[in-house]
């Protein structure tokens, strides 16, 4: 089979022993294809037909295609041929006929990649009946999902040399998060621009340890993956890679949040400079479709000593000009959120929300028990009032 745009699949070891088998009956080919299938049948998103899922995942994300919407001529080709040769063939019936399992009969649950709009598209494009459908529903998937290996993710996480898709990420929406509404406001304004291709920042997140930073980033995420937004979590001691990082991001048709959580710095670290770079817009192939959003304890960002304030510490001659490098990281991003311990009426208010989206009226014994709890645990925050429902839910 020639193709123009896909002919790369075939160097799959799973759809060329598919190709083998379905066009010599070889049975080492056959067994091939099925020992392969079963790997993948634990990263199924559908119910459907495990080799035709197979085969239009191999297809689309892929990492080195072409602009498919700029090349339908060719693109009416490839889907014409592999309709008819392998998406609309009786893999089963050709099974029994040879006597052998049918490739379908792998059945396990499917898994969540958070992104539930991706396996609905896919199973469109199973469900396809010819293959003037295919190539129409084709060209709608890459026009909304764009191509490559992390598309069918929400959530992605930088592993050290290229980004994997996070199964099962975590789903917070800012309906679960009480009070917080300026912060919540500016937050969603900001994403709201950045999926709809207007302007937006970079948004430095401080406050307190559990005050809710790091929810409303994922809240966002939750808010807005349907408009194309994708979240990459990256390691502070990851800051190095960010060039990599841009670099990786090929698909221009998502938006991508650069997701640094707990970030600061200690003294003498000097890796501030290259989250510095990346602010100020310098750092390698950052594209439009990239912002970068990081949540603190501290609002400067670098740990400063009265020691390295006063000079004891540096033989620095513009000491001065080196404090005020340090400090000015956090001017870098375009927005600054502040996230403030809550009051004890706003932590009941907490308490209140979370138990009720449990099914549980809120009692005088609950408030009487949640102070308590805060008084032997964490302080008033919304961690301490997620922990102390958990405990309630668990006795």
């Amino acid at each position: 089979m020639n193709l123009y745009i896909f002919q790369n699949i075939f160097r799959d070891d799973v759809i060329a022993s598919l190709v083998q088998f379905k066009e010599t009956g070889d049975e080492d080919a056959y067994f091939r294809a099925s020992r392969g299938l079963i790997r993948y049948s634990s990263q199924r998103l559908t119910r459907g037909s495990i080799v035709k899922e197979y085969i239009l995942r191999a297809m689309l994300e892929a990492d080195d295609l072409p602009e498919i919407t700029e090349l339908r001529d060719y693109l009416r080709h490839d889907i014409k041929i592999l309709y008819h040769e392998l998406l609309n063939f009786d893999w089963d019936g050709f099974c029994k006929e040879k006597d052998l399992l049918p490739l379908e009969n792998m059945s396990v649950d499917m898994i969540s990649t958070g992104l539930e709009s991706y396996a609905a598209s896919v199973e469109c494009l199973m469900n396809c009946m010819s293959n003037e459908a295919l190539g129409g529903a084709v060209l709608a998937h890459v026009e909304s999902f764009g191509t490559g290996t992390t598309t069918a993710y929400a959530a992605l996480k930088w592993a050290g040399e290229s980004l994997a898709g996070i199964s099962r990420p975590d789903i917070i929406r800012f309906d679960d998060l009480t009070g917080l509404e300026h912060q919540k406001r500016v937050l969603i304004a900001n994403t709201e621009a950045f999926v709809s291709g207007r302007a937006a920042n970079d948004v430095l997140l401080t406050g307190s340890s559990g005050t809710g930073k790091s929810s409303c980033v994922k809240a966002c995420l939750q808010m807005f993956k349907d408009q194309g937004l994708r979240l990459i979590e990256l390691n502070k001691a990851d800051l190095g890679d960010l060039p990599q990082v841009f670099g990786s991001i090929k698909n221009r048709v998502l938006k991508y949040i650069v997701f640094i959580d707990d970030l600061s710095f200690e003294p003498g670290d000097v890796s501030y400079k290259l989250l510095k770079s990346a602010l100020d817009g310098q750092a390698e192939s950052r594209g439009e479709n990239v912002l970068i959003y990081a949540t603190s304890n501290r609002r400067s960002l670098i740990k400063e000593t009265w020691a390295e304030r006063e000079g004891y510490l540096s033989d620095e001659v513009h000491r001065n000009e080196g404090l005020n490098e340090k400090k000015s990281l956090a001017a870098r991003f375009g927005i600054n959120l502040s996230f403030i311990t809550p009051t004890q009426a706003e932590y009941l208010e907490i308490v209140k929300n979370l138990l009720l989206q449990k099914g549980i009226e809120m009692t005088e014994e609950h408030r009487s028990k949640a102070l308590t709890w805060e008084i032997n645990y964490n302080g008033f925050s919304g961690r301490t009032a997620k922990q102390f429902v958990a405990n309630i839910l668990g006795e």
